[in-house]
């Protein structure tokens, strides 16, 4: 297994980042890593996510969210034709250490055969992607009102 992880400290709510990161069809006003995503946010559902990592164009994926607890986590796993080939899970996680204070933690595990490969051609890329979606979510999360995305 191969796994890249993050972690960001942020100054909001808990709520108010779960609502953030669990709002779909939020995601194209501002989710630089995954500008669109559709489907069942709920364990057992079907996601349909836009991936779009730096420097390349956009790929779309088709996972089963695996677990999804508001508002602590959700889990994804997108499998390439069987799971022992090539398989992505991607969770984020959010542990409030305070009222006003929020840990967000990304974890992509990469699985199978294959998962030495995609993380030596893409690893570095998915890093940046991850980068950038920590900042998105604290520029967006810190900023006050998530309902203000949706006027």
């Amino acid at each position: 297994m191969h796994e890249i992880t993050t972690e960001l400290t942020l100054a909001a709510p808990v709520d108010r980042i779960w609502e953030l990161l669990t709002d779909c069809p939020l995601y194209p006003q501002w989710n630089p890593l995954f500008p669109r995503a559709a489907g069942r946010l709920e364990t057992g559902g079907r996601l349909e996510i836009q991936v779009k990592l730096p420097g390349m164009e956009p790929f779309t994926i088709t996972p089963e969210v695996v677990s999804a607890e508001a508002p602590s986590c959700v889990c994804w796993r997108h499998t390439l034709l069987f799971a022992g080939l090539f398989s992505w899970r991607y969770c984020f996680e959010l542990e409030a250490s305070a009222a006003e204070q929020v840990s967000f933690i990304q974890r992509s595990t990469f699985g199978g055969v294959l998962a030495p490969l995609f993380t030596l051609a893409l690893g570095a890329l998915l890093k940046e992607g991850l980068a950038e979606l920590n900042r998105a979510v604290k520029r967006w999360g810190e900023k006050g009102n998530v309902r203000c995305l949706k006027c």
